[in-house]
C-alpha cells in the first residue's frame, strides 16, 4: 500500500488529478447501479401500484353513480308502471268505461250521436301472469263547439283509464258555425283476467 501511495506522489498533479476523477466516476457509477436503479425501479413499480388504485378507485366510484342511475330508473319505471295498472280497467267494465264517457259528454254539453266498442277491432297487446292485455276501440260521434269538446277530451283523458286517440276528424256545420262534428276513435286499455285458452292446431 506504501508503495501505491509513494508511487502516487511521484506522479505529476495531472496524473494524480485524472486518477482521483477516474475513482469518482467508478464510485458514482457503482451508486448507480448498486443503489439508484434499484430504488428507481421500486419507485416505478409504487408509481404503478398508485396509477392502478387511482383507476380502479375512478372505476368504482363510476360504477356506484351508474348503480344510483340504474336504481332510480328502476324507481321511476316502477312508479309509472304503477299509475299506468292503476289506469287500465278490466274487459267488465266496459259498460261503466261508456257511461263514463256520456256523463262527461253530458256535463260539458257535448252531444253524443254514437259510441260504439268496436269488439271485432280490439288488438291483443301482451299476455301477463295476471291476464291477457288488448286495446278496445270505441267509435265516438258527437256534435259541439271546439271549446266544449276540448274540455271534453282533458276531463276524459284525466279519468281512471288508460285511453290513445286513433282517428279524429272534425266537420263544419253549415247551418250553425259555433258546432261541429267530431268523429274520433278512441282505444281503451283492458286487462282479461281469465282468457280464452289458445287452440292448438
Amino acid at each position: 500500500m506504501n508503495k501505491i501511495i509513494d508511487n502516487f506522489n511521484k506522479l505529476n498533479d495531472q496524473a494524480r488529478y485524472g486518477i482521483l476523477a477516474g475513482v469518482v466516476v467508478m464510485i458514482l457509477a457503482l451508486d448507480v447501479f448498486f443503489l439508484a436503479l434499484p430504488q428507481w425501479s421500486s419507485i416505478s413499480d409504487t408509481n404503478d401500484q398508485i396509477q392502478k388504485l387511482s383507476d380502479d378507485t375512478q372505476r368504482v366510484v363510476a360504477d356506484k353513480l351508474r348503480i344510483n342511475l340504474l336504481r332510480k330508473n328502476l324507481e321511476d319505471s316502477r312508479g309509472q308502471l304503477k299509475t299506468l295498472s292503476v289506469k287500465v280497467r278490466t274487459k267488465e267494465e266496459v259498460s261503466a268505461i261508456l257511461s263514463t264517457i256520456s256523463s262527461i259528454a253530458k256535463k260539458y254539453g257535448v252531444k253524443i250521436d254514437q259510441l260504439v266498442p268496436e269488439y271485432n277491432q280490439q288488438e291483443n297487446l301482451a299476455t301477463a301472469d295476471e291476464g291477457q292485455y288488448y286495446a278496445l276501440p270505441i267509435v265516438i260521434k258527437a256534435r259541439c263547439g271546439y271549446h266544449m269538446f276540448g274540455r271534453f277530451i282533458n276531463k276524459l283523458e284525466g279519468e281512471n283509464m288508460y285511453l290513445m286517440m286513433k282517428d279524429f276528424i272534425i266537420q263544419n256545420d253549415d247551418n250553425n258555425t259555433s258546432a261541429h262534428s267530431f268523429n274520433l276513435t278512441i282505444k281503451i286499455i283492458l286487462l282479461d283476467r281469465d282468457p280464452a285458452p289458445v287452440k292448438k292446431s
